[in-house]
């Protein structure tokens, strides 16, 4: 049978609960393809022993989904070294170990003074919050980068606020909130001639299964992923690449600290953590479903058509832009951006736009803030937010269209 296209969806999408036109795949990806349900049904048939806590059968078998899941996304971000991917719960998850892990870590002991860390305003809040939390306590001086109404940051900008004080440079590699995607090609390698101990740590969860991303190439030091986003897995799975430069070989070096402790399964005698990666950062038991229907996403990631989303983008951004009442933030072309879209309705609430496309025209999509409350006060929606479309790989051009038109309506005449 023909896998392209069957009434203008791709054949291996399941059919969508009648009536739903979902567009909030910046939040999660849906619907997922059917090989991560048939992928974790398999798990929890075949092969639901704990990873690492035993030596019979299953737990062999869990232990060898977790070293696949690892290998498959090392190899997607291009890493040098799969054991230097560690498996985590999210992207939060994975940003919080990076950040908590520096500042509980021997590295902020070789600053001198207090240690500096540069952010932009376009950061979602698993990095904003992180850090403001340290930023109380008066343990770092924090120098955030504002950007354009675009939500562009300009590299110059991001690397003149770096110092020989830099601990820590954080950048998402693109706005979860406007699409727009950041320079992190041209920010990683400059700033280790800037600031060559700063570590990098770049947020790839809204860009990981729709852009590249490469970590050697970038020199990218921490690199955290979500797994329900773009790429297709289910929610509870997510990554941290951690570079050399974060936790060198050479434990005698300053490295990050694991702040998560408990047991690994690989070194089972002792009170201290594994010393090498990724034991040293993985206590506890990992979400192996999980990750067995991740690597089942990433079975069907080749076969989507990433031109189909970006075609929807273009169109959904060209048509705001001709609705009377209607006022579009960010980019107003596609070049440089994911499928993220924030508008505003008139004088509507983000929230009341929201909650009438989905009661009214079971059209799924968000309003807010986003969890990006810094970029949204520099685009003038820092009260009442924004509404954030963001189409996938599933969606169809009717399914666009009627959102377009329930747009077209509330402007017209409201709710």
């Amino acid at each position: 049978m023909d896998d392209e296209v069957h009434f203008g969806r791709p054949l291996y999408w399941p059919t969508m609960p009648e009536g739903v036109i979902y567009l909030d795949n910046a939040a999660t990806s849906w619907p997922k393809p059917p090989q991560v349900a048939a992928a974790m049904c398999d798990f929890l048939l075949h092969k639901a022993g704990n990873p690492g806590r035993g030596g019979h059968t299953l737990a062999r078998a869990a232990s060898e989904t977790i070293e696949q899941a690892r290998r498959r996304l090392s190899r997607l971000v291009n890493a040098d070294d799969e054991h230097r991917m560690v498996l985590t719960h999210g992207c939060t998850d994975a940003v919080n170990t990076a950040i908590h892990g520096i500042f509980r870590g021997s590295m902020c002991h070789t600053c001198v003074g207090r240690p500096h860390v540069v952010a932009s305003a376009v950061e979602h809040n698993a990095v904003l919050r992180t850090l403001h939390s340290y930023e109380e306590l008066g343990m770092l001086d924090l120098t955030i980068v504002s950007c354009g109404q675009d939500g562009l940051i300009d590299a110059e900008g991001f690397l003149a606020a770096c110092t020989d004080r830099t601990l820590l440079a954080c950048l998402s590699h693109a706005s979860n909130v406007l699409g727009t995607i950041e320079p992190v090609e041209v920010i990683g390698p400059r700033l280790r001639e800037r600031s060559p101990r700063a570590l990098f740590l770049v947020d790839a969860a809204q860009t990981a299964g729709h852009v590249k991303v490469d970590v050697q190439a970038w020199c990218i030091d921490l690199l955290a992923l979500a797994g329900h986003k773009g790429l297709l897995g289910p929610t509870g799975t997510g990554a941290l690449y951690v570079g050399r430069r974060a936790f060198p070989d050479d434990l005698s070096l300053p490295h990050l600290f694991c702040e998560r402790r408990g047991g690994t399964g690989a070194i089972a005698p002792g009170l201290e953590m594994p010393g090498t990666l990724p034991d040293a950062l993985e206590a506890g038991t990992m979400n192996a479903v999980g990750f067995a229907g991740l690597i089942g996403a990433l079975d069907a990631l080749p076969t989507l058509d990433h031109q189909r989303e970006r075609r929807h983008t273009a169109r959904i951004v060209n048509a705001l832009l001709s609705i009377d009442g209607v006022h579009l933030y960010g980019l107003t072309n596609c070049h440089r951006r994911t499928s993220s879209i924030a508008f505003n309705v008139g004088d509507l609430h983000a929230r009341a736009v929201a909650g009438a496309l989905d009661e009214h025209y079971g059209i799924a999509v968000r309003g807010g803030v986003h969890c990006a409350p810094l970029l949204h006060q520099i685009i003038g929606t820092g009260e009442r937010g924004a509404v954030r479309v963001s189409p996938g790989p599933s969606n169809t051009e009717a399914e666009i269209e009627t959102f377009l038109e329930a747009v077209d309506a509330i402007a017209a005449r409201g709710l």
